[in-house]
């Protein structure tokens, strides 16, 4: 959900043998950003992060295409529901297996290289795959070829996740993740209209081909960018992936929302996505069509509007959020016609929204910057581990139970999963206002260095 999305939870800083050395921001950088608002323009006409975010939105733009086109290029070769299912898991399972070997190699190396890598392989395949559908080859092929986007996907978000810091200054984390949020909306909107329009002029695997392009262009951009060097001194994969566990649990907020990440994606994203669309076809023709727009709508809005605002506890606010993602099920299993269905979508799609810039800023702010990248991916990796899980179960179970009481379970168990993590006093006071004193060690930061 957040970071992802993608999607993650604070209490008394672990106590194990080694303390975490975490970087806070200073006092007086906390006092300039309470008193700053987050300003969109002076941030898009910085260089490096204006040229990052394009590269960004172009590759997001081209993977939006990719859902709608894959589905129609099996369709045009008379391909089994089967198929697609193969192919996404293909993409999904590398990169949830191989998150945590990503994230080592983030802290470890510069990013830059790693995120043009990652670029250039996952355009190569992206078209590799559209070629595959153009000369009639054995789908076998295009199923590898995902295989592969996916472990390349592995590598280069942790690596983008952290290096998203050093493109803006602390102060301006906010809108930096706000705007990318709000971007991966728009793309949501955009993608499927290209992908229909791509096949109406032509075979849908051209769409195909145009996101290969797409990161290849990104990779482009990103060269002459810094490099993003890390900060700490190379250490062994193992070591690595520990000391990454360990900031995690030294976060036990972040901890928390990891956990409750994974469980809504199971008992409630997955049911809604799976049964939804049955029954809300039922309803209207292309009412499931309506619902995803008005959350990428939802989703474009609350990124901005949370980009803007200056909160005094975020992740409180954050948490809050997730309550929008309980209202879809419950009014669909209420029997709500499409209009209220669309009104709770946009509340859920701004909710997420929300959480996932300001969790994701939360993150950037507080994780030592050595150790950004392995957080961010392990957190990524407990909050999605169960989704494949739960588009297997629903169906399973609804043929037992029928789908209403499962959607009604999803609804309660927004909020009881919501309830949980505002029970939290740490979690609840996490903000800038709060003191955090920095421990001296070799990962903190010194004055004037680069980021």
């Amino acid at each position: 959900m957040k970071l992802i999305a993608g999607s993650t939870c604070t209490g008394e800083c672990g106590k194990s043998a080694r303390k975490l050395e975490i970087v806070s921001v200073t006092n007086k950088e906390k006092a300039e950003g309470g008193k700053q608002k987050a300003k969109f323009t002076p941030l898009l006409k910085a260089p490096v992060f204006r040229r990052f975010f394009i590269s960004r939105a172009i590759s997001l733009i081209g993977d939006a295409v990719v859902p709608t086109a894959l589905a129609l290029s099996l369709v045009a070769r008379e391909a089994s529901a089967v198929w697609l299912g193969a192919m996404m898991a293909a993409a999904i399972l590398p990169k949830v297996l191989l998150l945590a070997v990503g994230g080592v190699a983030a802290d470890r190396l510069p990013k830059r290289p790693l995120m043009v890598v990652s670029s250039a392989v996952c355009g190569l395949t992206q078209i590799g795959t559209a070629a595959v559908f153009l000369t009639g080859l054995p789908l076998w092929g295009a199923l590898a070829c995902q295989a592969v986007f996916g472990m390349s996907m592995a590598i280069g978000y942790p690596a983008t996740f952290g290096y998203l810091p050093h493109c803006v200054e602390p102060g301006d984390l906010g809108a930096a993740n706000a705007l990318v949020g709000a971007w991966t909306g728009t793309a949501s909107l955009l993608g499927p209209t290209l992908a229909a329009v791509s096949a109406a002029l032509g075979p849908p695997s051209v769409a195909l081909a145009v996101d290969g392009a797409s990161f290849l262009i990104s990779a482009a951009l990103l060269a002459g960018l810094p490099r993003g060097e890390s900060t700490g001194p190379p250490r062994p994969a193992g070591a690595g992936l520990r000391e990454g566990w360990q900031a995690l649990r030294g976060l036990p907020w972040l901890l928390r929302m990891t956990v409750v990440d994974s469980l809504i994606l199971l008992l409630v994203a997955a049911p809604f996505m799976v049964l939804g669309p049955g029954i809300v076809q039922r309803l209207t023709p292309n009412g499931w069509a309506l619902l995803m727009v008005s959350f990428a709508l939802g989703e474009l809005l609350g990124s901005l509007a949370c980009g803007r605002a200056r909160l005094r506890r975020p992740i409180l606010t954050a948490a809050l959020g997730l309550l929008a993602m309980g209202l879809p099920p419950l009014l669909l299993a209420s029997g709500a016609g499409v209009p209220a269905l669309c009104a709770a979508q946009f509340l859920a799609g701004a909710g997420i929204a929300a959480y996932g810039v300001l969790v994701n800023t939360a993150i950037q702010q507080t994780v030592p910057a050595d150790r950004l990248s392995r957080v961010g991916a392990i957190s990524s990796i407990g909050s999605f581990a169960f989704l494949p899980l739960g588009y297997v179960l629903a169906p399973l179970l609804a043929s037992v139970v029928g789908p209403e009481p499962l959607l009604w379970i999803a609804a309660v168990w927004t909020c009881a999963s919501v309830g949980a993590l505002v029970s939290d006093r740490a979690l609840r006071e996490f903000g800038p206002h709060a003191s955090a004193e920095p421990v001296r060690g070799a990962t903190e930061r010194e004055p004037g260095k680069e980021r």
